[in-house]
């Protein structure tokens, strides 16, 4: 098993020449979200307006426009992301930033750190969407800033917040294909003092049948979830914020005996309080306390056979020192913990990192700039060091030139190292290192009146890649170079976005295609709205992928049209219908396992 195919993959059925359709399509005025605020914060790991990387935003009218309710697949639908899933709602998935593995992309929700100690991923499939505010995607390496995981990218999501006013509630309910059934309900407010949002979700689906030469039947979904955060002003230069998210899901799917029932209970929970005190103009600091946890308890037929359960601890100290109006600085120090709880024994169960950064942002005429260092003290695996570089020059002022560099690595997971000897014979190994990567990148991004516009090339290299077999061992080396094409504008009342990913993923030693990795993405958007009405239709074009390192096993390229339509009753109740998938294209994205065909689901918003 090699470490790349642990994202996931895709067969389907359309053709490559429509990438050739992209191409030509790129000549025209790009889009990516015009709307967006300007102000982002994954990026520099502080607020800009000046995010010299490669940076997109999801707002939250991007995902109810949309109407995608699955974590993985939403992401999909923007620049430089795969995504693989073993089947359809709710089952395994990944994604991939410029063509790394999943488990290279760190993901954060409300400034937390997400993910399975065992695993290395996180489990978006049973990530709530419909308690989503806003999403942030760094495309390129930003363990200078973050540490281990971040070698392909970042994505930190925003949970609904609370605003002024007496407290208001919200809900939708929707129904469609496949007896599947969502609900989400909440309530927002606050006053000068505090703000408060609490949502609840609850989502259904008979699932489909992901391997019908296994087991003949559908594998079904559930999901309930909570999410609440609140914000406290103490005093003028004081606050505090508190977030929590716990998701429950039950998903019934095809394992790996023919005819018997396989279910698997899981919670993901996530937990941030964050103070914030503003010591003088010049001198702010953070004090945070996290904690993230995944848990699953598997079944066989009713019979429980494992169980699960891994935690994240952090606590940090984050100083932020605004120079001047063109200097600033963070400097932070970090305490993370991961630990597991298994019905299997492992060698070692926790382990402990610590680490220091600091980064500088500046900007200084036509220059701009971030850099940043970082020092981890990995209990298991001694000292990493790794820094990001990233340059910008106003060439005019509506064209920029960037420039970026970074290093990056990545902690073996306990799986890698400790996993027991199983009955399939494969095992972990101790005494693997950390793999690390070198990254280089140059973007242009033009604004003019028409929209945006953006290209960026870059270049990848992983070494001491973990690749299994029946025990992992650092082996390989990925090379890993492309280009991506964004773009936004204004056609004849129509709001069109359209983005073109070309990579090239390859394992240095055979030059063969990394599994699971598709070559050419791209996606197109186009709204309209006139009067009450609003309408949209979008298109996902995926190529040829490989479900195995010797790229025996070709995974068929394909496209998919999904389509919308809304009605605006009042300025508070909204109708919408929304279909994807609407040419019921047959595709896979991990090897025998089939996919959604044609969904159509019909949904009821209140919205004060």
């Amino acid at each position: 098993m090699n470490l790349f195919s642990k994202a996931l993959p895709l067969r389907a059925c359309t053709r490559l020449s429509a990438f050739t359709l992209i191409s030509s399509l790129l000549s025209l005025p790009v889009i990516a979200s015009d709307e967006l605020d300007s102000i982002t914060v994954t990026a520099n790991r502080m607020p800009t307006e000046n995010a010299l990387a490669p940076t997109t935003v999801i707002t939250e009218a991007d995902i109810e426009k949309l109407q995608i309710q699955d974590l993985a697949t939403l992401l999909s639908r923007f620049p430089g992301i795969d995504m693989t899933q073993n089947g359809g709602l709710g089952k395994t998935s990944g994604v991939s930033i410029r063509g790394t593995n999943s488990d290279h992309v760190l993901v954060l929700v409300d400034g937390v750190k997400w993910y399975s100690a065992t695993s290395g991923s996180s489990a978006l499939q049973d990530f709530p969407v419909s308690q989503i505010e806003r999403i942030e995607i760094v495309r390129g390496p930003r363990a200078g800033l973050y540490g281990s995981e971040a070698i392909g990218g970042v994505i930190q999501i925003f949970t609904k917040s609370g605003s002024l006013g007496k407290p208001t509630p919200n809900f939708t309910v929707s129904a469609g294909t496949k007896n599947t059934l969502r609900s989400q309900a909440g309530v927002s407010g606050g006053n000068e003092t505090t703000k408060y949002n609490l949502s609840y979700s609850y989502d259904t689906t008979n699932g489909i049948n992901a391997r019908e030469e296994r087991n003949p039947d559908h594998d079904g979904y559930r999901n309930q979830s909570v999410s609440l955060k609140v914000n406290q002003q103490w005093i003028e230069n004081w606050s505090t914020d508190v977030n929590l998210l716990r998701s429950n899901a039950r998903n019934h799917y095809d394992g790996s005996s023919v005819n018997k029932n396989y279910v698997t209970d899981t919670v993901q929970q996530i937990l941030g309080l964050n103070n914030n005190i503003s010591v003088n103009d010049t001198w702010s600091m953070s004090f945070d306390l996290s904690e993230s946890r995944d848990r699953s308890q598997n079944y066989v037929d009713d019979e429980i056979t494992t169980n699960y359960n891994t935690r994240h601890r952090y606590a940090g100290w984050i100083n932020h020192l605004r120079l001047n109006a063109q200097h600033q600085v963070n400097i932070g120090l970090e305490y993370e913990n991961d630990k597991i709880d298994s019905s299997d024994t492992y060698v070692s169960d926790s382990r402990d990192n610590k680490a220091v950064f600091a980064s500088w942002e500046a900007e200084i005429d036509k220059n701009s700039w971030l850099l940043s260092a970082r020092h981890d003290d990995n209990e298991s695996f001694g000292h990493e060091t790794t820094g990001t570089a990233d340059y910008g020059y106003q060439l005019s002022e509506q064209l920029k030139l960037t420039a970026n560099a970074g290093t990056g690595f990545k902690t073996p997971t306990f799986n890698d190292l400790y996993y027991p000897l199983d009955s399939f014979g494969y095992e972990g190994n101790p005494d693997l290192k950390p793999e690390k990567s070198t990254s280089y990148g140059i973007g242009v991004q033009g604004t003019p009146s028409w929209g945006r516009w953006a290209v960026n090339t870059y270049k990848n290299k992983i070494r001491n890649l973990i690749v299994w077999d029946t025990s992992p061992s650092n082996v390989d080396v990925a090379k890993i170079k492309g280009v991506e094409f964004e773009v936004t504008t204004s056609l004849a009342d129509w709001q069109v976005s359209a983005d073109a990913s070309f990579l090239q993923p390859e394992d240095d030693k055979t030059g063969n295609v990394l599994p699971r990795r598709a070559k050419r993405l791209a996606n197109i958007h186009l709204d309209r709205s006139w009067g009450d009405w609003s309408t949209g239709a979008s298109w996902k074009l995926r190529g040829h992928s490989y479900d195995d390192a010797d790229n025996d096993e070709r995974l068929g390229g394909y496209g998919l049209l999904d389509l919308r339509v809304a009605y605006q009753v009042d300025p508070d109740w909204t109708v919408r219908l929304t279909g994807q998938n609407m040419l019921n294209k047959d595709y896979q994205t991990v090897e025998d396992y089939y996919s959604l065909g044609r969904t159509v689901m019909l949904s009821v918003s209140y919205q004060p």
